[in-house]
């Protein structure tokens, strides 16, 4: 059975927040096309909006990821902290119930 100790746990916990943190962080800086555009004569005349609404378009699409993924592991870092905290309650309930005996 393996052997778990708060110690390691909160620091995983905390590694684990810091991952969705990075997420975050991560999608801010997505911008998408912001000034002239990088694609300059790809451009079609007719309708130039076409490349920064594709690029935008696809902007969102992975802002959205980002998010998705933070909030994954986010959850996951919850889940390491509820783990802990029902690991710890059943700890005190045993050094409660157990008892001293002659040996």
């Amino acid at each position: 059975m393996p052997v778990y100790d708060a110690e390691s746990m909160t620091i995983t916990a905390q590694r684990v927040e810091q991952i969705a943190e990075d997420f975050r962080s991560s999608m801010d800086k997505l911008k998408g096309i912001q000034g002239d555009s990088p694609f300059g004569d790809v451009e079609d005349p007719d309708d130039p909006d076409r490349v920064a609404g594709t690029v935008g378009a696809f902007t969102d699409g992975m802002r959205s990821e980002f998010s998705a993924a933070a909030s994954r592991v986010n959850a996951a870092g919850m889940a390491l902290r509820n783990a802990l905290g029902a690991m710890t309650e059943a700890d005190a309930v045993a050094a409660d119930n157990l008892t001293a005996r002659d040996l």
